[in-house]
């Protein structure tokens, strides 16, 4: 019988990490580093106020994290975190997995994940989502459709990505432009950072398939993958 042929190359795989998100920062980036040494292709970082593990089970018979950390809640700003590790490693691509367009306005986010573009020398990913209530809700701004405002959104950074400098409008349902502006070009020309999207429902991924770059999955069984 001839060989089946593998269907993947074990070396195309890519292997990231978790990036620490809790002072000491000066452990943020000596872990970051270590991530690079070892060879992790990618580090992403969350971007969060309220931790989503609930505070009754926030014990340490449960969990040693309680050791490091007195609360699930605490969380450094994943683009500052960002920009410095960026200083300090020199290959390692660097993420958000994932940030949202509700704290964040489009517009800012498409300039600060470009200002990253050029610490990093080109090795952000900007992982955006539809956003969690518990990020939301409980800060004044109110959760609703978050499908729809994160496809807007998607829209809006490729929007001004590829501008050229050039007055852009944008009449949306969710947000709007009008001659708007914006002329930061990439570390490499033509070269955006990817957008990765963190989708699970139909909807998302309708949206990652139609706008993504890439897919942030989590928890899935091996079936849903497939």
């Amino acid at each position: 019988m001839a060989r089946r042929e593998s269907w993947l190359d074990v070396h195309e795989i890519k292997v990231g990490v978790p990036g620490t998100t809790i002072p000491p920062f000066d452990d943020v980036v000596k872990n970051a580093k270590r991530a690079e040494e070892l060879g992790y292709d990618s580090i992403w970082w969350p971007d969060h106020l309220m931790g989503w593990i609930p505070e009754s089970i926030w014990t340490l018979d449960i969990t040693p994290l309680v050791i490091r950390m007195k609360s699930p809640h605490v969380f450094l700003d994943p683009l500052v975190t960002i920009a410095a590790v960026a200083v300090h490693t020199s290959r390692v691509l660097l993420g958000t997995s994932v940030t949202e367009c509700f704290r964040r306005h489009p517009p800012t986010l498409a300039q600060e994940i470009l200002t990253l573009d050029h610490i990093s020398k080109g090795r952000v990913i900007l992982g955006i989502g539809a956003g969690e209530f518990e990020n939301v809700e409980p800060y004044g701004i109110p959760y609703d459709k978050p499908a729809s405002r994160l496809e807007e959104a998607i829209k809006i950074i490729k929007l001004l990505w590829s501008s050229k400098g050039k007055k852009v409008s944008f009449n949306g349902k969710f947000w709007k432009l009008r001659d708007a502006v914006f002329d930061l070009e990439p570390y490499q020309e033509g070269r955006y950072p990817p957008i990765w999207v963190g989708a699970h429902g139909k909807r998302t991924l309708e949206i990652t398939g139609k706008l993504a770059d890439g897919w942030l999955p989590a928890c899935l069984p091996i079936e849903e993958y497939r």
